[in-house]
């Protein structure tokens, strides 16, 4: 259900009239993290007692820019629950090539009839008309899923000006157990990744509100994902400590966690998108090993649980993301989703991190995931539909 609506004005100097300038391009078949999107997506946020994720996100406009948000928890009521959805949406207004940020878990409150900091009130004040100060949702801890931010004009609906980039920094609050190679963190780390943007076509008319990934109005999702990794499970070594002290060789370990989303949502209706995937994985000697799951709203597990779902050791080097079965230290997965019999796949979209310990240090690091090729099912393109506003 969704479960709370925000507005927000976010580090405001300009008015309220706005004319998003737009250069005319056509729209792109494949995703980016590096420019300016119309729609953008952060596929891994978390916010508990012991992670908590910073959102920033920049108007590389030169013009006031507007943005729809949506927040999905994931998190399991039980252990041996499926997901659950449970969406907060919320609107903000982006000062011109200005950025801005919250945590994830406390969101932008400020004080109840006052700026929030390092926001600046225009010259009409707090009781200027349609002005909000800038606010935020905090989430409901805990949180595991994803935030989709989507450019809309002023009145809120959709708008391609591929003005948007955004940053997600998690943070480890507390240490959590160390000797675990799976969910060992030291208190204090932090990884970061870019937001993946899915460009738009200016020059196209999107609908108001049921965005279409089809190349023409906004680009396509990826066809494939590739992820090199690192073998894991109890055999697996972190080779750069090794490099330095081959003592620390078997204290030593490295294991990859891939946080996949959907690219097509119905944030109107609340219903989740489901997609399987198939894994095709090779060694270092061009070995093939397959395996394949099913992501649900919301997919984020180390690779060693998917075809192994489970976190007990000894059976995580059973499986082919292993360094045991894979018989080299790295290795390369084809991320590929598969057609139903009616042709159609739904396309995923996501991140890896990596979480290296030797002794009781633990470090981790959230990379991009290469794309490839764009996916155009048979019966339609992949759609996000947003909920009037």
């Amino acid at each position: 259900m969704r479960t709370v609506k925000w507005n927000a004005f976010l580090s405001g100097l300009c008015g309220f009239a706005v004319a998003l300038g737009v250069v005319a391009a056509s729209a792109r078949a494949d995703v980016t993290t590096e420019k300016g999107a119309s729609i953008l997506v952060f596929p891994k946020v978390r916010a508990s007692g012991t992670f908590d994720t910073e959102i920033q996100i920049t108007n590389i406009g030169n013009n006031m820019v507007h943005a729809r948000c949506f927040y999905v928890n994931t998190t399991k009521p039980a252990p041996t629950s499926p997901p659950q959805w449970v969406e907060t949406d919320f609107e903000i207004w982006l000062t011109k090539q200005q950025p801005t940020r919250w945590h994830v878990s406390t969101g932008r409150l400020g004080v109840p009839g006052g700026p929030i900091e390092g926001e600046i009130v225009p010259a009409g004040g707090l009781g200027e008309p349609g002005f909000s100060p800038g606010r935020v949702p905090p989430v409901e801890t805990p949180f595991e899923g994803e935030l989709k931010c989507v450019e809309v004009s002023e009145s809120l609906d959709p708008f391609t000006g591929n003005h948007l980039k955004g940053e997600a920094t998690i943070f480890a609050l507390d240490n959590l157990n160390i000797s675990d190679p799976h969910e060992g963190t030291s208190a204090g780390d932090v990884a970061k990744y870019n937001a993946i943007g899915i460009q738009g076509n200016p020059d196209a008319t999107p609908p108001s509100n049921t965005l279409s990934l089809d190349g023409d109005v906004y680009d396509r999702c990826p066809a494939k994902l590739i992820v090199n990794f690192l073998g894991g499970g109890l055999d697996s070594v972190d080779p750069v400590a090794a490099t330095f002290d081959d003592a620390d060789r078997p204290n030593s370990s490295v294991n990859t966690e891939l946080t996949l989303v959907p690219c097509s949502e119905n944030f109107e209706l609340q219903q989740p998108t489901s997609s399987t995937v198939q894994f095709l994985v090779f060694n270092e000697l061009e070995q093939r090993f397959s395996a394949s799951t099913t992501v649900t709203c919301y997919l984020s597990a180390f690779l060693t649980t998917i075809d192994q779902p489970t976190k007990d050791a000894h059976l995580s080097d059973q499986s082919i993301f292993s360094r045991t079965v894979l018989g080299t230290d790295a290795a390369q997965v084809e991320i590929t989703p598969v057609a139903d019999n009616l042709g159609n796949a739904h396309a995923v979209i996501g991140v890896v991190d990596r979480v290296t310990h030797v002794g009781d240090v633990t470090a981790r690091a959230i990379m991009s995931v290469v794309t490839e090729g764009d996916l155009a099912p048979a019966t339609g393109p992949e759609t996000i539909t947003l909920p009037e506003p």
